[in-house]
């Protein structure tokens, strides 16, 4: 899910990839899992897509305001 947020899955991939990695970093310390890396990596990269978008809808709303300001009818 951290992979893909980037590529084809947008906010709803952000959100999943911070669910999961943070279920799998929980049952990689309780021991019922052995890929507490990958869940950690997973978390990381939800926790990176969030902040860029974020960033990317200020960007997106300054730039409506910008257009609907320098346009005059």
């Amino acid at each position: 899910m951290g992979i893909l947020q980037f590529f084809c899955l947008g906010p709803i991939g952000t959100v999943l990839a911070i669910v999961f990695g943070y279920l799998g970093m929980q049952k990689a310390k309780q021991g019922l899992a052995t890929n507490g890396g990958v869940a950690k990596a997973g978390f990381i990269l939800g926790i990176i897509g969030a902040g860029l978008s974020v960033v990317g809808f200020i960007f997106w709303i300054i730039f409506i305001v910008a257009a609907g300001a320098s346009s005059s009818y």
